[in-house]
């Protein structure tokens, strides 16, 4: 309703007033309009006061707002209010009196507007836009604004920056407008300036952040459709589990076609993030953004570009594999292909491998130069359904055993891993070769397997060297025959059987519990039969000793690839014809191990002339159990001041000595530092 009225104020002047109670359009209303138009020999001047003008997209309602209009001008249906000042109360800023130029269009009811130096966010802003009946139109352009200021603003407006927390700084520009059916479409550009974010749950952070980003977003019906740019040279970025460091590589990241409800669950059905020369990431994917302690997820396919294996690992996977054998790599190489994953899961993969190098930091193993390609169709799909997986590498290791390069390929399938070929493995002056590898359900609770293997003559020292005992001389070779693995146990279904230092080994019973586990366990019984001693004491800087060795081991037990459990015999077999001499060296060193006093009989009287001894029989026995060794020997050797005695050398014919050990208890970690100094020094030591 327009309430015009006309009053002559002066001789050379006119001026006139009017009000209009109410004007409706879809996204604002206004009540309580009055003017005033004043008319002289300069011109029209005049003054707008607005009692409430509602924002209703906002929510937002400003009162006892003033515009006071320096020129007035009309122009067909339309009234120009030029270089006008502007009194408002702003949402979430405050009263300003601003500077501006509006116009209106009395057939349309259209509103037109610019806005210079609106103060807020520790900067300022320019505005320009108009607003009809059937929706609205606003640019903006900012100087430097602070975020955290402009997040406190924009948080009654929008639920899209919820929960986030910033600091730093950024210039803005852009666009918002309405449409039909209740449609709101944003533009916004920002420079950012060692930007600082956070969200509450903590799934997102930057940190010193220097870049560009570019959202176009749309909401309508209750969900947010948006595409998204960001270019960004210097910062640190952390979305859940993925963190990126651009100090070096400058990082680009696009997304289109993404689509929320809430902000927590997001559907990307296009995005791709580069990260310079070292990474390149795309897909469609869902993410789920972690809530109330539960994680991340991802679920879609992702495609790899040619990208860098250390950053990839180090940006996310290494977070991924926390408390596994993974936790913990040096990575490098290249790698490529695409996987597709459901809430963080694998379902399939296809990757290509080039110069990668994976090396556990807890030297539990090391690939070198692996190369090659991987296809696996998924949990769902059966081998050779794909193609087949070739792999090689140039040398690795294995809990201390050095492996040379070799070639593998093999069918995969759900959970499912078949040889193609024999698989020959060069180590440790020999090789092992595997006939045959057959995996069913490997990772389940109804895994099983099926290995045929044999071992070429390897280096005895290196092997033994590997598992930290002293080195042996001399080669191991023999053959794993049926290997089976089923309910995460391998067991063996003959002995495993090797040739060494002149004589036979044998392994019978064994079982290996969780092979591939933090935590392996073995158990066992270890024969020995007849090796020579000249041989086994060559290894050593032991001492010379002539004759043949047996030994039982009962009972053998390993963790973590370390003795817990055993009853060690070891003792000269009783049919025996062999020459039997030990010299006065290994005399020593025997005597150091027993705690017995023949090292000091050697040091005075005739004895100390001889340099080599005959004996009867060898005899030692070391049953360990709970970290600490009972000792006993070849027999009980009488009592004396160093307590009760066993023969550890029994002595025979001239010039006769015997070893008596009087140590009943010996620690096993001492037990075998002692044979270790005994190897390093070549003085009571083992070579």
């Amino acid at each position: 309703m327009l309430l015009p009225g006309v009053a002559v104020a002066a001789q050379d002047s006119t001026a006139l007033n009017g009000t209009v109670a109410r004007i409706e359009a879809a996204d604002w209303n206004l009540e309580s309009l009055q003017f005033g138009i004043e008319i002289d020999d300069d011109g029209l001047r005049g003054v707008v006061r607005i009692g409430r003008l509602e924002l209703l997209a906002a929510e937002q309602v400003l009162t006892d707002t003033s515009i006071v209009c320096r020129t007035i001008s009309f122009v067909a249906d339309r009234i120009d209010c030029a270089d006008a000042q502007i009194n408002a109360d702003f949402p979430a800023i405050g009263r300003q009196t601003i500077t501006g130029d509006l116009q209106y269009e009395r057939n349309s009811q259209a509103v037109r507007f610019e806005l210079h130096d609106l103060m807020l966010a520790n900067g300022k802003m320019s505005l320009q836009g108009h607003a009809v009946q059937h929706g609205f139109q606003l640019l903006f352009d900012s100087t430097e604004l602070q975020i955290d200021a402009l997040l406190t603003l924009l948080n009654p407006f929008t639920d899209a920056i919820a929960g986030l927390s910033a600091t730093g700084s950024a210039r803005l520009s852009g666009s918002l407008h309405s449409g039909d059916r209740d449609e709101y479409v944003v533009a916004l550009k920002a420079a950012l300036n060692d930007a600082a974010m956070s969200n509450d749950v903590g799934t997102l952070v930057t940190d010193a952040l220097h870049g560009d980003l570019s959202i176009t977003a749309r909401q309508q019906s209750g969900r947010y459709e948006f595409d998204l740019d960001l270019q960004a040279d210097r910062g640190e970025v952390y979305v859940e589990p993925v963190y990126a460091n651009l100090n070096e590589h400058a990082l680009t990241v696009r997304v289109r076609d993404a689509v929320t409800a809430d902000f927590v669950q997001f559907q990307l059905a296009n995005f791709s993030v580069q990260q310079g020369s070292v990474l390149d990431v795309g897909g469609t994917v869902q993410v789920s953004l972690g809530q109330d302690e539960q994680p991340t997820t991802v679920s879609g396919r992702i495609v790899l570009g040619d990208s860098s294996v250390d950053t990839l690992y180090s940006s996310g996977l290494q977070i991924l594999a926390a408390g596994t054998l993974f936790a913990d790599l040096e990575t490098a190489g290249r790698v490529s292909g695409r996987f597709d994953i459901a809430d963080n899961f694998p379902l399939s993969a296809h990757l290509e491998f080039t110069d990668v190098l994976l090396d556990d930091t807890r030297r539990r193993f090391a690939v070198h130069a692996l190369n090659g390609v991987v296809n696996w169709p998924g949990t769902e799909g059966a081998a050779g359904t794909v193609p087949a997986s070739r792999l090689s590498w140039d040398s690795a290791s294995a809990y201390g055993i050095a492996l040379e390069g070799a070639e593998v390929a093999m069918l995969l399938g759900g959970n499912d891993v078949e040889l193609l070929a024999p698989l020959r493995i060069p180590t440790m002056g020999g090789a092992l070769l595997i006939n045959r590898l057959i995996m069913r359900d490997y990772g389940t609770e109804q895994a099983s397997g099926l290995l045929d293997a044999a071992l070429e003559p390897v280096q005895l020292g290196q092997l033994t060297g590997a598992f930290g005992w002293p080195a042996f001389s001399g080669s191991l070779s023999g053959k794993l025959p049926l290997l089976q693995y089923e309910g995460n146990a391998m067991t063996v279904g003959g002995s495993l059987t090797a040739n060494a230092f002149g004589g036979e080994i044998a392994m019978s019973g064994l079982r290996l519990e969780q092979p591939f586990g933090r935590v392996p366990r073995l158990r066992g019984d270890l024969t020995m039969r007849n090796l020579d001693l000249e041989q086994l004491t060559d290894t050593f800087s032991f001492g010379l000793i002539q004759g043949r060795l047996s030994a039982d081991v009962t009972g053998l037990e390993m963790v973590a690839w370390q003795p817990v459990a055993m009853d060690m015999h070891l003792y000269t077999p009783p049919a025996d014809k062999s020459k039997h001499r030990i010299s006065q060296r290994a005399v020593e060193n025997l005597t150091s191990v027993g705690g017995g006093g023949a090292g000091a009989v050697l040091s005075s009287g005739l004895l100390k002339f001889f340099e080599v001894f005959a004996y009867d029989r060898i005899g030692l026995r070391c049953v360990l159990r709970a970290g600490s060794c009972t000792m006993s020997g070849a027999g009980p050797a009488g009592d004396s001041a160093l307590g009760s005695g066993y023969y550890i050398v029994k002595g025979s014919g001239i010039p006769r000595i015997d070893v008596v050990g009087y140590r009943r208890d010996v620690s096993w970690e001492r037990l075998v530092r002692q044979l270790g100094q005994i190897s390093s020094s070549g003085s009571a030591v083992v070579n």
